[in-house]
């Protein structure tokens, strides 16, 4: 693993650093490297204040966690936090905390004053490897995910090993659903090598932290976001190919929203991944074996992707998904693992 990846958009003047940091120490070294003589208001929820609130002069904002937080009146709070702290235009905002918190913030980073910069620090694995990387930030409102939002992307991010010893067993299963779907979209290799991973945990034992090798999934986080940074360096706005990131989601976003997020979006993207497989399969698509081995490497880390809405239920809550259009989906598909497609449906044939 290298020390740090550059996100370069080109033709854009989008651009900004990876580091990869081994301890807690050395990342708040980082972030206050990064912050230098600037004003800045810290963002983080309850969850994670334990290790902010030690580190002097942070002073964080701090919101209740969970994603029925992600909303336009936790986005006001923010913004007042920032006019009381004084912020003008060349003040940052500093996210420190999971996807919610990063969504958050790079949203109010976008709105304040037309536009600060932001630096993302996430705490959890699925953070380090999905909502950190490429710029879209955003709130759910009723109507669904995500409907609200901008394209903002962050001045640095920054990534911590340590900050993963303090998550519990879920959280790790999260990020590695995110992890996987980046090795069936657009990297076979990144898919093999957590298969073998998967393959050295005990078999029919219920999965613990234990078990999980985490030192492992953090030596594969680079090769993850390298599959999502190749991608949103070619369509930084999601006019074509950034599309494929979707996989799983189409399905994952529809099937949080029934739940009324009580299934995380880790797990729902599994979900969603092993319906697009099945989906794919039934279309002639792709083969058996590729939709057992995307089975198998969710089960083999213990993530659970049954699900128990009707079909028709989840397709209908595609309605409100912020990239149908006139009745249509975009799904996608994987064709073989490295390897997905788009496959648009009307949805009113599947409800």
């Amino acid at each position: 693993m290298t020390d740090s990846i550059t996100v370069h958009v080109p033709d854009h003047t989008t651009e900004y650093e990876i580091d990869f940091i081994s301890d807690l120490d050395s990342l708040w070294s980082s972030v206050r490297k990064q912050i230098g003589d600037r004003k800045f208001l810290a963002v983080t929820d309850k969850n994670v204040l334990e290790k902010v609130k030690g580190v002097s002069g942070f002073d964080p904002v701090v919101i209740k966690p969970g994603e029925s937080e992600k909303n336009l009146k936790n986005i006001e709070i923010i913004l007042q936090g920032g006019f009381e702290k004084e912020l003008d235009r060349h003040s940052v905002l500093v996210a420190i905390g999971g996807g919610v918190i990063g969504d958050m913030t790079g949203f109010a980073a976008s709105l304040y004053m037309r536009g600060i910069p932001v630096i993302q620090v996430p705490t959890t694995l699925l953070a380090m490897v999905d909502s950190s990387i490429g710029g879209k930030t955003g709130v759910d409102c009723a109507q669904g995910k995500n409907l609200i939002g901008s394209f903002h992307a962050p001045e640095r991010v920054i990534i911590c090993r340590e900050a993963l010893d303090t998550l519990p067993k879920e959280e790790i299963q999260n990020g590695l659903g995110e992890m996987i779907k980046h090795g069936i979209l657009g990297d076979e290799k990144h898919f093999e090598d957590l298969e073998t991973l998967s393959q050295s945990l005990p078999r029919g034992e219920k999965q613990s932290k234990k078990n999980l090798d985490v030192d492992g999934i953090f030596g594969l986080v680079q090769d993850s976001i390298a599959v999502k940074h190749k991608i949103v360096e070619s369509d930084e706005r999601e006019s074509g190919i950034r599309g494929f990131l979707n996989l799983g989601h189409t399905f994952g976003h529809a099937i949080e929203h029934i739940s009324k997020y009580e299934i995380p979006h880790g797990r729902a993207v599994a979900i969603g991944c092993v319906m697009a497989a099945n989906f794919a399969l039934d279309k002639e698509m792709c083969d058996e074996e590729t939709v057992d081995r995307i089975e198998n490497i969710f089960h083999q880390f213990g993530i659970e992707t049954f699900c128990d809405f009707p079909e028709s239920e989840i397709f209908a809550a595609m309605k409100t998904d912020k990239k149908q259009k006139d009745g249509k989906v975009k799904l996608v598909l994987p064709r073989k693992i490295g390897e997905v497609e788009f496959y648009e449906i009307l949805l009113s044939e599947y409800i």
